[in-house]
């Protein structure tokens, strides 16, 4: 049922809107350079960030299609 909270799919859904906010959300101040990683993960840091950024546009698309 689409729009039901309760289905499984629409759970699964937010959870993961929601742990791809958390990443974007962590991610960025290392995006930013307000912090500053000397161990050189700093371009997987960006790479975690630009994916999860653009995997929720991806899904908004998505979202708009079925509306």
């Amino acid at each position: 049922m689409r729009n039901n909270p309760d289905d499984l799919s629409n759970q699964l859904i937010s959870k993961i809107k929601n742990w791809l906010n958390k990443e974007i959300k962590y991610q960025q101040p290392i995006v930013d350079g307000k912090v500053i990683l000397t161990d050189g993960t700093d371009g997987i840091c960006e790479g975690r960030h630009e994916c999860a950024k653009s995997l929720l546009r991806q899904i908004k698309k998505w979202e708009k299609e079925y509306e």
